[in-house]
Parts: structure tokens; C-alpha cells; sequence
């Protein structure tokens, strides 16, 4: 990973950095306020989200192993985060910063569905598809994968495993 610091002092790779850039620039331009709120992450620091999920779930009263599995949904097992490859992102709504699914409904959000594939972005893990991504929908979570891809993922309205599969057949 050759990684690039940002203005607000999160890291990605270089390989996206032109690209982000220019999608925030144009969400801005277009009115809104995107904020990015996560993007590299060391292992150490997916390790740490892992081991916290698990946790909670476990006080919540669920067996370590139900824990684990049920983490796994909600938080990218150390080592399987898009943003360990620095080409993920988090975006949210300046004005609306919960990781949830009510971010759907923001103006920022909207138009990044609308828009990302322009800017080579995809949203990662879609509402329709949490059966095949097998992660919960994140309407937060954006991944660099190219414009050219972007454009044909978005089009044919699939996730990244399904193009993946289709396209390696």
C-alpha cells in the first residue's frame, strides 16, 4: 500500500487518491458536505474494531463463537478489510455522522449513489446483496475498483463478487 495522507489526516493509497479528490470536490460543488471518516487502516486497528465487536456481543449474552460470527457481519475480520488496502473509504453527511442505515436518506449519500461510479467508486456493500457480500449494507462504505469497472458494475447494477464471478467465467 503506498499510501497518502489527506486533510483530515486519514491515509489511502495513492492509486485512489486523484480520484476521491475529485468526487468530493464535485459532491461539494453540487451543494452538499461529505465528510470521509474512515479509510486506511493498520491491522492493529481492525484488530481493535474485531475484538470490540466480539465483546459487546458477547456482553449482550452471545457465546464467544455466535460473537464471532456475528462480528464478522457487521466488522470485516482482521486481515479481509478493504480499508486495510487503503482503496475503502467511509463517507458520511456532515450534518448526519451515524453509521447506520437512516444514512441512506442524506443528501450526501444520494448523490454519491448517483455519482461515485464516475470517480471509479462503487458502493460496496449494497442493501440487496448483504446474501452474497455476506456483510451487512453499508450505505457509508465506498470502494476504489477504477472508473472503467465502476462504470460496468454500476450499470449492470451488481456487487463486486457477483461481477467478479461473472467476469471470471
Amino acid at each position: 500500500v503506498d499510501l497518502v495522507t489527506l486533510s483530515n489526516g486519514l491515509q489511502i493509497d495513492r492509486r485512489c487518491y486523484d480520484a476521491l479528490q475529485e468526487m468530493m470536490d464535485a459532491c461539494r460543488e453540487a451543494g452538499y458536505e461529505p465528510l470521509i471518516c474512515s479509510a486506511y487502516r493498520t491491522q492493529e486497528t481492525q484488530q481493535d474494531l474485531f475484538n470490540n465487536k466480539v465483546a459487546k456481543l458477547e456482553a449482550e449474552g452471545k457465546s464467544h463463537d455466535e460473537a464471532v460470527q456475528e462480528a464478522g457481519t457487521v466488522v470485516a475480520v482482521p486481515g479481509t478489510s478493504e480499508h486495510q488496502l487503503g482503496l475503502a473509504v467511509d463517507i458520511v453527511d456532515v450534518n448526519y455522522q451515524l453509521l447506520d442505515t437512516n444514512q441512506e436518506n442524506t443528501a450526501v449519500q444520494k448523490w454519491l449513489l448517483e455519482n461515485s461510479w464516475r470517480y471509479g467508486f462503487i458502493l460496496r456493500y449494497p442493501t440487496d446483496q448483504t446474501d452474497v457480500t455476506g456483510i451487512v449494507y453499508e450505505p457509508w462504505h465506498y470502494r476504489y475498483v477504477g472508473k472503467e469497472y465502476a462504470q460496468d458494475i454500476y450499470k449492470k447494477g451488481l456487487c463486486l463478487e457477483q461481477y467478479l464471478e461473472q467476469w471470471g467465467k
